[in-house]
C-alpha cells in the first residue's frame, strides 16, 4: 500500500534522475522531507514504500518512524532494522535487525564538511564522504552521532558521539564513545544495589 502511494514521488525521482543523470536531487530532497512527517502507520508505510522504490537496497521489513529519513540514495538498510523518529541517516550500509533509536544522526563522515586545518589554513574544502556501516543486531541509543562504523552485535549508549570504529560485539558509552566492560559495570551495579 505505501509503494502505491508513493508512486508518484518515486516516479518524479526516477524521471530526475534520468533526466540529470544524477542520484539525490532536487525531488528526492523534496519527497524525503515531505513523507517524514506523515504520522501514523500510514506515513511509516509511505516512507518504506518510497525509500524501497528510490534507494539502492532498502529491506521491506523495515521501519521508517515519525520525521526520521534518508539523505542519501545510495543508502542499504537490512531487514528488520528500525529507524527511530528524527533520525537522519547519511551515506550509510545498515545491516539486519538493528535498532536506531530516536533523533540519532549518522553522518557520512568525520571529514564531511572538510578538515579543520583546510578551514584554519584557508584553504579550499575538500568533502570526504565515507560509508558508514553498522553491523547485524546492533542497538544505537537515543541521541547519538555516528562518524565511524559500528561493527555485529554492538550497543551505542544514547548520547555517545563515535568518532572511531566500534569492533563486533562491543558496548561504547560517552563522548568521545569509550569501550565499556559490561560484565564490570553489572558487578558494581549490584554491589551498590545491595547498600
Amino acid at each position: 500500500m505505501g509503494i502505491l502511494i508513493a508512486s508518484p514521488l518515486i516516479l518524479l525521482t526516477r524521471l530526475e534522475e534520468v533526466i540529470t543523470k544524477k542520484r539525490a536531487g532536487i525531488i528526492f530532497g523534496w519527497s524525503r522531507e515531505i513523507i517524514s512527517l506523515i504520522p501514523t502507520i500510514l506515513g511509516e508505510l509511505i516512507r518504506l514504500g518510497y525509500y524501497w522504490g528510490v534507494c539502492s537496497k532498502v529491506s521491506p521489513n523495515a521501519s521508517f518512524l515519525f520525521g526520521s529519513m534518508l539523505a542519501r540514495q545510495d543508502t542499504i538498510i537490512g531487514a528488520g532494522t528500525v529507524i527511530g523518529a528524527y533520525s537522519i541517516i547519511g551515506y550509510a550500509e545498515i545491516g539486519e535487525q538493528v535498532l536506531i533509536g530516536s533523533r540519532a544522526s549518522i553522518i557520512s563522515g568525520k571529514y564531511l564538511h572538510g578538515r579543520p586545518e583546510e578551514r584554519a589554513e584557508g584553504k579550499s574544502i575538500i568533502r570526504e564522504r565515507d560509508v558508514i556501516s553498522i553491523g547485524n543486531n546492533s542497538w544505537i541509543g537515543q541521541d547519538a552521532i555516528l562518524m565511524a562504523s559500528v561493527g555485529e552485535n554492538c550497543t551505542v549508549g544514547a548520547g555517545s558521539v563515535v568518532y572511531k570504529t566500534v569492533p563486533d560485539n562491543t558496548t561504547v558509552l560517552g563522548n568521545p564513545a569509550r569501550k565499556v566492560n559490561v560484565e564490570m559495570r553489572k558487578k558494581k551495579e549490584q554491589a551498590l544495589d545491595k547498600d
